[in-house]
């Protein structure tokens, strides 16, 4: 009876202790989420000293040389479509093309007063640079713009050759895998494509570049991480889920997971501030608006979600892992506004075609494994497959009327990454091996090309006497039984 006793009165006593241990850990987790903060804030504080700043990254001039011919050889093709494309009506009404808007980005770009396009690219208008280069030598706005485009995608395709170094991939698979980047169908389209993906897709691989050489020592590009950061963020607000993953990564390979936490935070915090400083020179209005009546500006938000019916995830599989890199004919379909547009949603090829996409899909299997099982490449795969089923988790909500092509460019390169990941087990394997997989890579590169091309071409051409129908049909009147064509 009085063990009984003894037992009931300390029982009474175990959820005040429970609670009590709950608390100070909970307290002590936060004290070090604090100074794990506070630790990356101070080091970057401290790399702003004369002397004590980022360490520098030195490439092989070899390497340098290799970019620079890959920049300039897809910037010649890139700016022949860019120039054709602008030639035609493409740029003079919004949704011709995979539900892109070339009307309202132009004016971004070249109008005046620019359009700022919103909360969803907050800082998009800054670009409008890009484009003075190019009317300084009198090209007209349609010209400069499609030329600006061209350039991401040339700088893209030679950031993806940067990476691939910088995975320690041999130069000749470096290059091999560069040219079948380039030609593949993603790359071409929001190359001559004045809208925000084209930009995106550049900062994106500059992102997954910068993290890779921050693996090898965290102190390099540590304050240019910030200018990465805000360039992502500012072009494509959702690809700011990119850095995070790609910085944690980063941190936790120096620091471990519970500093990375913190760290992470403290990341973030500084990339904020500089974020709300841009916001404030470049949305000042906006900003006033949203502190005067903060439920409203929520509700517009929340009004600019996409509506309507949405595809499964077997139609973003095939969007983003086959038609991404190999274009299928094109598909016609009337919107309510009376525009015929072309997108890629249907499985549809030639023979050219399909060899590329049988041989894209079986390369990047085996790639994607090997990058699993690689011990250097492994975590960054783990990271990139993160962000890559993010992207995937959020396209499955957010999507429009069907068109899935038009958001390629925010998955493309991660999609790359994986399907390279049998490259660095070539390092040092036997020349046979290596000019084996060079030939591999660049035969799929043949038949890819082969096919997107003159898919391109097709597009390119399409629009110069566009038809608007007088009598719109009744929306919803996406026609998904369309004929395939071009």
């Amino acid at each position: 009876m009085v063990e009984t006793l003894e037992w009931r009165r300390k029982s009474c006593y175990l959820p005040v202790m429970s609670l009590t241990t709950v608390r100070n850990t909970s307290a002590g987790a936060i004290r070090r989420l604090r100074a794990d903060a506070r630790a990356e804030i101070a080091d970057d504080l401290s790399a702003l000293r004369p002397g004590t700043g980022s360490r520098r990254v030195s490439w092989d001039r070899a390497d340098l040389i290799l970019a620079l011919v890959l920049l300039a050889v897809a910037w010649v093709v890139y700016a022949a479509f860019a120039l054709r494309l602008a030639h035609g009506q493409y740029d003079s009404k919004d949704n011709f093309g995979f539900d892109f808007d070339p009307d309202r980005n132009l004016k971004t770009f070249v109008g005046w007063p620019p359009d700022r396009q919103g909360f969803k690219h907050p800082f998009f208008v800054l670009l409008r640079a890009t484009v003075w280069p190019f009317e300084a030598i009198g090209l007209n706005g349609h010209q400069a713009a499609g030329l600006a485009m061209a350039s991401f995608g040339a700088g893209t395709v030679a950031l993806v050759f940067a990476y691939l170094r910088a995975c320690r991939v041999g130069r000749p698979e470096a290059s091999a895998l560069t040219v079948l980047y380039a030609v593949s169908c993603t790359p071409i389209f929001t190359s001559m494509i004045v809208d925000a993906y084209g930009p995106a897709a550049f900062t994106i691989v500059l992102t997954w570049l910068v993290a890779r050489l921050r693996l090898d020592d965290p102190g390099r590009w540590r304050l240019g991480r910030y200018g990465v950061a805000l360039a992502v963020f500012g072009i494509t607000l959702t690809n700011v889920v990119q850095v995070a993953i790609a910085e944690a990564l980063v941190l936790w390979r120096h620091f471990g997971i519970r500093a990375a936490i913190g760290r992470l935070i403290g990341f973030g915090l500084i990339a904020a501030a500089l974020a709300l400083v841009l916001t404030i020179v470049i949305w000042p209005d906006g900003l006033l608006g949203v502190l005067r009546n903060p439920v409203y500006a929520a509700k517009e938000v929340y009004w600019l979600q996409t509506k309507g019916e949405r595809t499964g995830l077997g139609q973003l599989l095939v969007t983003f892992f086959g038609f991404s890199f190999v274009a299928p004919y094109f598909g016609i379909f009337r919107l309510p506004e009376g525009i015929d547009m072309v997108d890629f949603r249907t499985l549809s090829f030639g023979l050219a075609g399909w060899i590329a996409l049988l041989g894209w899909l079986g390369f990047w299997a085996v790639g994607a494994v090997a990058a699993f099982r690689h011990p250097v490449y492994r975590p960054l795969a783990v990271a990139i497959a993160a962000a890559l089923a993010f992207n995937l988790m959020l396209h499955m909500h957010y999507q429009f009327r069907g068109s899935l092509f038009i958001y390629a460019g925010h998955l493309h390169f991660l999609v790359f990454a994986l399907g390279a990941g049998l490259a660095p087990w070539l390092a040092d394997a036997r020349p046979a091996r290596r000019w084996a997989y060079v030939a591999c890579v660049l035969a799929l590169a043949v038949c890819a090309g082969v096919n997107n091309f003159p898919r391109a071409a097709s597009f390119v051409t399409r629009f110069d006497n566009p038809v608007v129908h007088q009598e719109p049909c009744e929306a919803p009147c996406v026609n998904l039984g369309a004929a395939p064509s071009g």
